[in-house]
């Protein structure tokens, strides 16, 4: 009996952990598992649906209803992003269509400290991209009620001056929001007003609370009416509830509009039947709720915001009953709960923004306010006009404050008030928050809270010192390498550029150097293919040419020098080309870099030619532990001469997972298998990340650290 009542919350746990994993696998099962589509080039799929949204100028999304003779069930969303050729693109939003289709399992770049896109593309249920041919167009539109409201309203709002502002607010939908924007209210510290949350929900739900008692009071006043026969507070508690509960449904449902909603419900419904129900027990039934309702919404950041922020405030609002608080001021409470609020959600923000926001408050005390009390309500009235078909000219004079209202706060802190902070791992903010958990509510012991810390120090402590690092970019059929060491940065070719305007030196490379705070010391560039150069433009307008001087003379288009030059601690060495050969891809530059105990070899896109030629310039010279695999596998490189001269521990494959050119060649992954080298690839790997210390080499990858089982 006494082993019973011991273990028996041990078997609840236990129960409630299996139930987890049981409701993550149906959920996935029903809502998210890859439909499996066999296409080939020469053998495509019939498949129907409806174009939701464009993405590019032949570029769309679209919501598949059957892909050949498998109908998709109506409660599930399968989405692709394909490329339609059509002279009518914007007659093809909300069309319904038939179309052949060569489909291909949506898989993305996978780089560190950089979006995963996989991981959106995922939650927003997109399982192909491709191309459709023979598109047959119906008349019939298939846009659902949400959809519609969102056009219907970004058609009347968007000539205003912060049309986008006031469209995420009344719709919860950002795609009408530019990249600009969206980094001018990070560094503001208001990117919290963008996302539909307790602070909206709690305003609409004030507003038809209010104007029910108006209604109710002004009802009762002119009709004489006795309001003491009926529960006429807990009307307008649900009159409250049901405002928010639409605003939330036209909203789309975000995780944190979810979560709030749920937690205003139970509050509402504890109200109304005369529960207790305590601020941290509904808070954890909220996340219950939304957790039950999609498991992967533990891949919403805003998850982690909405829950933690609001956590903080019931924290700071139980602290502030404390006698020295209580004779404090309005505004002073106000001020102190921003600063706390900052203080604890900065590790979250550093984690996924890298930096945080250093006007948040005074910013956050201009437009909160703004928010409740004028810009919500009048929008909310501007939504009932609109709908009436009536004149909205009178909200230009606020659309024009407000606006001035930004910009003066762009002026103050869009620049200098905002914190780069360098990238660290999870188990740092996990460390951080479980401390502040351990050390609030264990009140008698709250020395635990530092246990978290003890342990993420000794594991600090336990890290071997690394003294340079390599970094192999995942961009695609193109190569990109980094070696860093003190701050400082060496860069061997860009990666490309597509359409001419996606280039992959400024979506990755050029992120990467600034969130670890590298300088770029030195560039070289192998040779003028465009997988290897296509970010040159980007390049020039981050660094200037100064990086190119040493090895390029200022001339990007010029073959590099043949020169040896120390960086710090490290010897950089170009061994070829030192003779021209008629083949581009021969004249590629060959770098060799080492710290005199490891070493690495560039060899761009070189050939059997060169590598044979290069073989008897250098012998014995070329011997490394890395290899960059030449010419991104092709069986035109990676001679067995070059494999036996360099002798290296670890080759790296840089390429593309779809490749239209079948790389590597099954001769080339044979002879690295034969010589014991361990051969690893971008294109199942990702990034890789080699970090070298006094006396070893320590291997990493994108794909391996962040492995998704449901990826």
């Amino acid at each position: 009996m006494l082993v019973a009542r011991y273990f028996k919350p041990f078997w609840l746990v236990l129960l409630g952990f299996i139930f987890a994993i049981f409701a993550v696998q149906v959920h996935y099962s029903l809502f998210y598992k890859q439909i499996d589509v066999k296409a080939t080039d020469s053998q495509l799929v019939n498949v129907r649906g409806f174009v939701e949204k464009q993405l590019g100028r032949d570029y769309f999304q679209v919501q598949l209803t059957q892909i050949s003779n498998h109908r998709i069930a109506k409660f599930r969303i399968v989405r692709a992003n394909v490329s339609i050729p059509s002279p009518h693109h914007s007659s093809l939003i909300g069309a319904s269509f038939s179309a052949s289709a060569k489909l291909k399992p949506y898989r993305s770049r996978s780089n560190f400290d950089n979006f995963n896109n996989e991981l959106y593309a995922f939650t927003r249920h997109v399982q192909f991209k491709g191309r459709l041919s023979e598109v047959v167009l119906s008349e019939a539109t298939s846009l659902g009620f949400t959809e519609v409201y969102r056009r219907w309203l970004w058609q009347k709002i968007s000539h205003f001056k912060l049309g986008w502002l006031y469209y995420t607010l009344l719709s919860g939908d950002k795609s009408h929001i530019s990249y600009e924007d969206k980094q001018t209210m990070q560094r503001l510290g208001l990117s919290h007003m963008l996302a539909i949350s307790g602070l909206h929900v709690g305003i609409v739900y004030g507003l038809f609370f209010y104007s029910s008692k108006l209604l109710v009071f002004s009802v009762g006043f002119c009709f004489k009416v006795n309001k003491q026969q009926w529960d006429i507070n807990g009307i307008h508690a649900l009159t409250g509830l049901f405002g928010a509960g639409c605003y939330v449904l036209l909203s789309g449902f975000g995780v944190s509009a979810l979560r709030a909603f749920t937690m205003l419900a139970v509050l509402v419904a504890a109200y109304v039947y005369a529960w207790r129900v305590a601020n941290y027990r509904s808070l954890l039934f909220a996340l219950c709720i939304v957790l039950f309702v999609n498991p992967f919404s533990l891949l919403n950041p805003g998850l982690y915001f909405s829950f933690i922020a609001v956590y903080a405030i019931f924290v700071i609002a139980n602290s502030s009953t404390d006698d020295h608080l209580k004779s404090r001021g309005f505004v002073f409470k106000l001020l102190v709960l921003q600063l706390l609020l900052g203080v604890i959600l900065t590790p979250l923000s550093s984690f996924y923004f890298y930096g945080v926001s250093l006007g948040a408050i005074l910013t956050n005390l201009i437009f909160i306010p703004l928010l409740t009390f004028l810009m919500l309500p009048a929008l909310l009235l501007v939504l009932v006009i609109l709908w009436l078909n009536l004149d909205i000219s009178w909200y230009h004079f606020f659309d024009l404050t407000v606006d001035w209202l930004l910009a003066q706060c762009i002026n103050l802190f869009a620049n200098s008030g905002w914190l780069e902070t360098v990238p660290f791992t999870w188990p740092f903010l996990i460390t951080f928050y479980l401390s502040m958990l351990l050390g609030v509510h264990f009140v008698l012991w709250r020395w635990l809270g530092a246990i978290p810390v003890l342990v993420g120090a000794l594991s600090c402590a336990l890290k071997p010192d690394i003294v340079w690092q390599i970094d192999v970019f995942d961009v695609g059929h193109g190569t990109s390498v980094l070696v860093s060491h003190h701050g400082q940065g060496v860069l061997y070719d860009l990666g490309a550029k597509y359409f001419n305007s996606f280039s992959l030196f400024e979506r990755v490379v050029k992120p990467y150097l600034q969130k670890h705070q590298l300088r770029l010391s030195h560039v070289i560039l192998s040779h003028s293919d465009q997988d290897h150069i296509g970010g040159l433009k980007e390049l020039i307008d981050y660094s200037g040419y100064a990086p190119l001087e040493a090895f390029h003379n200022l001339d990007p288009h010029s073959h590099c020098n043949i020169k040896s030059i120390t960086f710090n601690k490290l010897t950089i060495e170009s061994l070829w080309p030192v003779q021209t050969m008629n083949s581009d891809n021969n004249n590629s530059c060959v770098l060799r870099i080492t710290d005199g105990r490891f070493s690495v070899l560039l060899p761009g896109d070189i050939e059997h030619a060169a590598e044979r030629a290069l073989v008897e310039h250098y012998g014995e010279k070329l011997r490394s532990d890395i290899l960059l695999v030449p010419h991104h596998g092709s069986k035109t490189s990676s001679s067995w001469a070059l494999i036996q001269a360099v002798s290296p521990n670890i080759a790296i494959l840089s390429r593309s997972f779809y490749s239209m050119w079948h790389l590597p060649h099954a001769s080339v992954v044979e002879r690295y298998n034969k010589q014991k080298i361990k051969l690893i690839d971008t294109a199942t790997e990702g990034h890789i990340r080699v970090q070298i210390s006094h006396s070893n080499l320590y291997l990493e990858s994108a794909r391996t650290l962040h492995p998704y089982w449901f990826l």
